[in-house]
């Protein structure tokens, strides 16, 4: 049987932190928030917390390294 990743979830204190940490990083880099990179962006943080990344540092940090790279 293939093992699979299971994804937890979004609780509403998760989604507030994923819509505060997806807001300063757009506005911090002049991201639209109905472009292409930031779908790319929100779908990254998603999945990134579902699987575990539940602090604001930590998704922060990937956001910021995320938004640089584009």
């Amino acid at each position: 049987m293939p093992s699979q990743l299971i994804r937890k979830p979004v609780s509403s204190g998760q989604l507030n932190l994923l819509q505060q940490v997806f807001d300063e990083t757009c506005s911090e880099h002049h991201i639209d928030k109905s472009s292409p990179d930031a779908e790319a962006l929100a779908l990254i943080l998603v999945n990134s917390l579902q699987k575990g990344a539940d602090e604001k540092e930590k998704l922060a940090a990937l956001a910021e390294t995320l938004a640089k790279a584009r």
